[in-house]
């Protein structure tokens, strides 16, 4: 769901209005009526989602009836062929839709592909589901017998188009018993949803544009510091874009009585990637250091066997980004890099924090090349970031956007010290009550609805 859309965003207030209407007014029939509340977050979660692409719906209730009838089988032959047949089932959509071309260019001579429209979230529905079959294999969780709560788990339309990736435990106890709606939870509500509309519409869409702008007009004459400004422009662009949509998606389920941990803490606060990624789309990361680090062995075994476990995990981290060789090497890079940071040590951390922050940032902004970027590309312009190819260090008829971008800038930096809300040991969003934190929200936040950049879609609706 494009919540900045104009469209979108009535469709929202008229979804909280009649909920609260129902549920929060104290109404004597419908007065905390847990069934009528989950079909309506279901139904309404359908809506929405048709409001893309009304098939796609079909998808959803493949997963729901897999859900179904796949955890029951799951949780009572306790096999782990059960488990695998289960998490290819639920994978095959992911494959076709997502994946089928990349694989039928590698093996297939001379084939065209195939012209198929990527569902909306179906990337982060299916690692949801697979937690889940894996949860109950391991019982920690107790498998639903309702499809209905299977679908909301599925379709909750906060999350449906761009995560959060959800886990089973925090769904379906909040199912059956919400969250009080206090003024504590309305207010870290309120600042989660006004955190993401400043990140989108006034750092991710108008550095957005100017990035765009410098891609499209060509690498090949860029300077170094066009380069680096592109590069450092979309490191911001693509925070600011992803977090934002997570800090909305985590406040319109608090205001539904949905307790979602936090998706985003500050990255690039990092001063080591390692950190980096304990930052950096938290629900991914937790989810392969689960369900895929620790079954492999994690650091269990010997140090060659621990490296090569996160290797793995981070190469199918940039896989489940996206079909290109581009996105491979994106995870490669930053594996690579998190073992050599491992290999180091505490040598490692002896370094001032100061230049170790410096040295993430740069890797960080090395291998966002790659990720935004084809491989030739890539190459090219990280080439330019080094001065190779003749790149001059600056030109003032420059047709590229430099010091725009770094103007912008400023707004992702300003956001990272005042922190409008922060993250509490167990990683959920809490108020910050700091009185300068709350006037540069309330700032940025009209900045933002009178100065909101070039419309341009979530980047992770593409994945």
């Amino acid at each position: 769901m494009f919540f900045t859309n104009n469209i979108t965003v009535i469709l929202i207030i008229l979804f909280f209005l009649i909920y609260f209407v129902l549920f929060e007014l104290n109404l004597k029939t419908f007065q905390k009526h847990s069934t009528l509340r989950k079909n309506y977050i279901v139904l309404a979660s359908l809506f929405f989602y048709a409001t893309w692409y009304p098939p796609a719906i079909f998808l959803l209730l493949y997963h729901a009836l897999l859900g179904l009838i796949g955890g029951k089988k799951i949780a009572s032959s306790g096999k782990k062929s059960m488990l695998w047949i289960i998490i290819i089932l639920a994978l095959f959509p992911l494959i076709f839709f997502k994946y089928y071309n990349f694989f039928s260019n590698i093996f297939l001579q001379e084939y065209s592909g195939l012209s198929l429209v990527l569902p909306l979230g179906i990337s982060f529905y299916t690692f949801s589901m697979i937690g889940y079959y894996i949860d109950i294999y391991n019982r920690r969780v107790a498998v639903e017998k309702s499809f209905t709560e299977v679908l909301l788990f599925i379709a909750f339309w906060p999350h449906l188009a761009a995560g959060p990736i959800l886990r089973a435990k925090n769904i379906f106890s909040n199912i059956l018993h919400a969250e009080k709606l206090t003024k504590n939870i309305i207010t870290l509500a309120f600042i989660l949803i006004s955190t993401g509309v400043i990140k989108k519409l006034l750092i991710a869409d108008n550095i957005g544009a100017y990035v765009n702008w410098n891609v499209s007009y060509g690498i090949e004459s860029m300077s170094i510091f066009d380069a680096w400004a592109t590069m450092l422009g979309f490191g911001a662009q693509i925070y600011a874009d992803f977090s934002g949509y997570s800090d909305m998606a985590i406040g319109f389920a608090l205001l539904m009585g949905f307790r979602l941990p936090a998706n985003f803490n500050y990255p690039y606060l990092s001063s080591s990637v390692t950190e980096f990624w304990h930052r950096w789309h938290i629900s991914l990361s937790t989810w392969f250091r689960d369900y895929v680090y620790f079954p492999l062995g994690g650091s269990k075994h010997s140090n060659l066997h621990t490296y090569l476990n996160i290797f793995v995990v981070f190469v199918l981290s940039g896989i489940w980004h996206g079909a290109g060789w581009s996105f491979v090497i994106w995870g490669g890079l930053h594996g690579t890099i998190l073992i050599i940071e491992k290999f180091l040590g505490k040598q490692y951390f002896k370094i001032h924090i100061f230049i170790r922050w410096f040295i993430t940032i740069l890797l960080i902004t090395i291998a966002w090349s790659f990720f935004r970027l084809d491989f030739q590309d890539a190459i090219l312009i990280v080439q330019k970031m080094f001065g190779f190819k003749e790149s001059l260090f600056f030109s003032f008829s420059t047709p590229y956007y430099v010091a725009v971008i770094f103007f912008m800038l400023l707004f992702p930096i300003l956001e990272h010290v005042f922190q409008f809300y922060q993250v509490d040991r167990e990683g959920y969003p809490k108020i910050n009550y700091n009185v300068i934190s709350i006037v540069f929200l309330a700032v940025f936040l009209v900045l933002a609805l009178t100065f909101s950049g070039s419309p341009l879609p979530f980047i992770y609706f593409e994945f």
